[in-house]
């Protein structure tokens, strides 16, 4: 990769190679402040390095137009946030159905019951994020993810918002289902229980500004 992207004026944030093969699960870890979201973000095409590249498969994700990445973006990735940024007005029906609208995606709704149901979420559909728990809408979160069948999953602190039962079992949601897809997964956590369970890990801790 020979990543380096611009943090702010004053900052410039530097990353280790990486080649990760489909299917790999990695942990990225590190303190705050070494750039673990700026690097999942770079990875999805939001941000534009200063010098290296990204590539999933084939496609050179940094040498692509803005409307390249975009569609790479609806078509290639999954992004799990810290806070779900799920939409407070719509069920979480209708918040993983939007996102496949979006993308462009045939059938949206059949996608979206499909993907509720496969995270035990089909009876809580037409509930609002509001009156589901963290849980439920962690996983309406990944389900809004993972509904177009990404390549490219990336989840940001799956664990912050929940107790320790409620972690492991986000933990193995998030495995099962890349493992299911076939999907790339990597997570950025502090939290010792996550990356100890992936099988790879990227550690900051030494810091990367340059």
């Amino acid at each position: 990769m020979g990543l380096r992207v611009q943090h702010g004026r004053e900052v410039t944030l530097s990353y280790p190679d990486l080649d990760l093969p489909p299917g790999a699960q990695l942990a990225v870890t590190g303190p705050s402040g070494t750039g673990k979201t700026t690097l999942l973000h770079t990875l999805a095409g939001l941000l534009t390095p200063q010098s290296g590249e990204v590539r999933l498969g084939d496609f050179n994700v940094t040498a692509a137009s803005a409307a390249g990445r975009d569609l790479f973006r609806r078509r290639s990735v999954g992004y799990v946030f810290q806070d779900f940024h799920l939409m407070p007005g719509l069920s979480a029906l209708e918040n993983v159905e939007l996102g496949l609208r979006v993308a462009g995606t045939a059938n949206p709704r059949a996608l979206a019951e499909r993907a509720l149901a496969r995270l035990d979420l089909a009876h809580r559909r037409h509930h609002r994020p509001a009156q589901l728990s963290t849980g439920e809408r962690q996983r309406v979160a990944v389900a809004r993810a993972v509904a177009h069948g990404p390549a490219l999953l990336l989840v940001d602190e799956p664990t912050a918002h929940l107790d320790r039962d409620r972690a492991g079992a986000a933990l193995e949601l998030l495995q099962g289902t890349a493992s299911e897809l076939g999907a790339t997964l990597i997570v950025v956590t502090h939290d010792p229980l996550v990356a100890g369970a992936l099988p790879q890990r990227l550690d900051l801790s030494a810091g990367v500004r340059g």
